[in-house]
């Protein structure tokens, strides 16, 4: 029998999506079908073999690595697999997470239909209707952040506009693209197209000055949906943009280009950890940290000639269980606490230890601190950004001085006790359901601060995708 891996990875869970979304009021029901899709479909990517050769008893399945639908072709090759294992086995555990009666209930539909949407767009041809299936899925986003029935806010809103704007930024891009290699280096068409493809990408990552909509809708929606959409699609639009310096000779070759995303990912960093420190709300310090992991991830490709392209894929499986951990901490805070302003948290450390601890490894480990995940690429990175050129070492220190100024408050505010409650020692009020998740992921993050080479850097394999970019 033979099959094609788009119809594994991108049809099946489509098929999923829509019974999950018939049945979208069962919670368990719902979990159990996500959970079971997004790390099932994960395993099998993980361990898929190179062959593309599966025998189960007498039945051999023989996959091929291309579907067509409409003339176009998706193909998952074999080496972009350990990628879509990931962004399958990050769905399950957000997954994982939806169990907890305030998540809305189009979470779970809709996460496993943006998942496969963001797969066909990392193997469609032409690669440039990898943006119709981006805008898509950022379509699909919008009922988990706005559920039906409630208010939209204007944050909502933006967000549509923005990330809509970049769709004809990227495919006139791309038009352009296809006639200015032949170009001489020195035309100024090259530097238009240049201007046009990084307006479009700058629109979709939230690049300062289109990034307002990220707090907004980090203090307005529910928590897990936010860290979910704050997490998947610059991962994905990330690895999306490695096509264009993969394809185009002229864009990896220039340096004036590397530069540029040092200094805008530097801005990213300096400016989000700056708006970070100062946020009383920590919903909207959640959205602030988030941009400044963004400029993480610019500063990581302007330093591919320094080994940046592998930094950046370690920074993927980080950002997961910490943003998973900011969401789902996030989540039962809001539900636990008078206010979300850290001036009102006193003595809810002593009420909850565990939803507490959870919460400052999180953001500890988002600022970079050491023993925790993000901390041994960040340092490397910091290390080559300070190698090129001094100054963007001194402002990337300036950027993560800032989130860890806001832990500090973050945990002065929790310890401090609260007189005007009964509670005066500390006690564990967290049932097992509650606690074992967060331990376990505090565990996660720890390991992979601790054994980076072991846990990280496995996912560098998909380097093997993009054969100019070695």
């Amino acid at each position: 029998m033979t099959l094609s891996t788009p119809i594994l990875w991108v049809i099946l869970p489509l098929f999923i999506s829509l019974i999950t979304g018939i049945f979208y009021r069962r919670r368990i029901l719902g979990m159990i079908l996500t959970c079971t899709t997004g790390f099932g479909l994960g395993a099998l990517a993980a361990f898929f073999p190179e062959d593309l050769v599966i025998s189960i008893g007498p039945l051999t399945l023989n996959f091929v690595e291309n579907l067509s639908i409409l003339g176009r072709q998706i193909n998952i090759n074999y080496q972009i697999l350990p990628f879509v294992a990931f962004i399958y086995f990050s769905t399950g555990l957000w997954a994982v997470g939806s169990i907890r009666p305030s998540v809305p209930e189009s979470f779970r539909p809709t996460s496993l239909v943006i998942t496969a949407l963001l797969t066909a767009a990392l193997g469609v041809e032409p690669f440039l209707y990898a943006a119709l299936f981006i805008e898509g899925a950022i379509l699909f986003s919008v009922p988990m952040l706005s559920p039906l029935l409630s208010k939209t806010h204007p944050g909502i809103l933006r967000f549509i506009c923005l990330q809509t704007l970049a769709l004809p930024f990227i495919l006139l891009a791309g038009w352009l693209l296809s006639g200015v290699e032949t170009l001489p280096p020195d035309s100024p068409l090259i530097v238009q197209t240049m201007i046009i493809l990084g307006l479009g990408i700058g629109l979709w990552l939230a690049v300062f000055p289109f990034h307002s909509w990220v707090p907004m809708v980090s203090e307005k929606a529910h928590p897990l949906p936010v860290s979910f959409v704050l997490f998947i699609f610059p991962t994905v639009i990330t690895l999306f943009s490695l096509n264009f310096l993969d394809r185009y000779t002229f864009l990896r070759t220039s340096q004036g280009l590397y530069q540029s995303l040092r200094s805008i990912g530097t801005l990213m960093i300096v400016l989000g950890g700056l708006w970070t420190a100062y946020q009383d709300d920590i919903k909207r310090a959640f959205g602030f940290s988030a941009l400044s992991e963004t400029g993480f991830l610019l500063l990581a490709i302007g330093l591919a000639d320094q080994g940046g392209l592998s930094l950046l894929l370690m920074l993927f499986p980080a950002h997961a269980v910490s943003f998973w951990l900011w969401g789902f901490t996030l989540s039962l805070i809001e539900t636990r606490a008078d206010s979300r302003s850290i001036e009102v948290l006193h003595g809810f450390a002593q009420r909850y230890p565990i939803i507490s601890s959870g919460l400052l490894v999180a953001q500890l480990s988002i600022a970079g601190l050491p023993l925790f995940a993000t901390f041994p690429v960040k340092i490397a990175l910091f290390s080559e950004a300070f190698a090129v050129r001094s100054g963007l070492g001194v402002w990337i220190f300036v950027g993560s001085l800032g989130l860890f100024f806001f832990s500090v408050r973050l945990l002065i505010n929790l310890v401090t006790p609260n007189t005007e409650q009964a509670i005066t020692s500390w006690v564990l009020t967290e049932k097992a359901n509650v606690y074992l998740p967060i331990l376990l992921t505090i565990l996660a993050v720890i390991i992979m601060g601790l054994f980076p080479n072991a846990i990280l850097t496995n996912i560098t394999t998909i380097l093997t995708a993009f054969g100019q970019l070695q």
